[in-house]
């Protein structure tokens, strides 16, 4: 049976390791609480039990201060308190509270993301960015044609590169013109429309 051979105290959190090796970190009235001290032995199931509930405190107030910067996806929550080391419970049970608070809406955050990000990018780039922000593929997708409804591509990237070059339209330009386009996510289609009209100003 797992036996706790550490348990050192801090700031009201308790490191605490288990047969020989670091295990969790947890609020300190819930190890004192569970009995976590240092001598004692636990089943498997019951540190696992006493993690969740211990950690749980310590990940809220994490999450809680990433969300106080600026709204997040659920993916991006999940990934933050993974990489500071919370066990999968703790994160599916702060997650959780977080949804329940209204703190996290995937929809809402994809919503105002899409509505951001298309003041500069067209609907790839914009739908790039969502996935990559951890919002789900279906939700960025509505995301993206609802904001791009209405609007018309082609107009968006003429409005971006008369913005950006207002020279005379040389074959290079015109090169730098489609790479420019293409970067901040348009269609292959409408970045060679584009980079034509502008050669064609030559």
């Amino acid at each position: 049976m797992p036996e706790i051979t550490g348990a050192k105290e801090r700031r009201n959190r308790v490191r605490i390791s288990v047969d020989g090796e670091f295990w969790a970190e947890l609020d300190a009235a819930v190890a004192r609480e569970r009995g976590l001290r240092e001598g004692a032995a636990f089943s498997c199931e019951e540190l696992e039990e006493a993690r969740v509930a211990g950690e749980r405190p310590l990940a809220m107030g994490r999450a809680l201060n990433l969300l106080g910067y600026r709204a997040r996806s659920e993916g991006e929550v999940r990934e933050r308190l993974g990489r500071y080391g919370y066990a999968s419970g703790t994160i599916e049970v702060v997650v959780a509270r977080l949804f329940e608070l209204g703190y996290l809406d995937d929809e809402e955050f994809a919503r105002q993301k899409a509505r951001e990000k298309a003041q500069r990018y067209g609907p790839r780039r914009v739908s790039a960015d969502l996935l990559k922000s951890g919002v789900g593929r279906e939700v960025a997708a509505v995301a993206v044609e609802e904001e791009f409804a209405g609007r018309s591509e082609l107009e968006d990237a003429r409005s971006a590169v008369a913005r950006r070059y207002n020279g005379v339209g040389s074959e290079a330009e015109a090169r730098r013109v489609y790479g420019f386009l293409a970067r901040r996510g348009y269609s292959a289609g409408v970045c060679a429309e584009v980079a034509g009209e502008h050669r064609g100003r030559a």
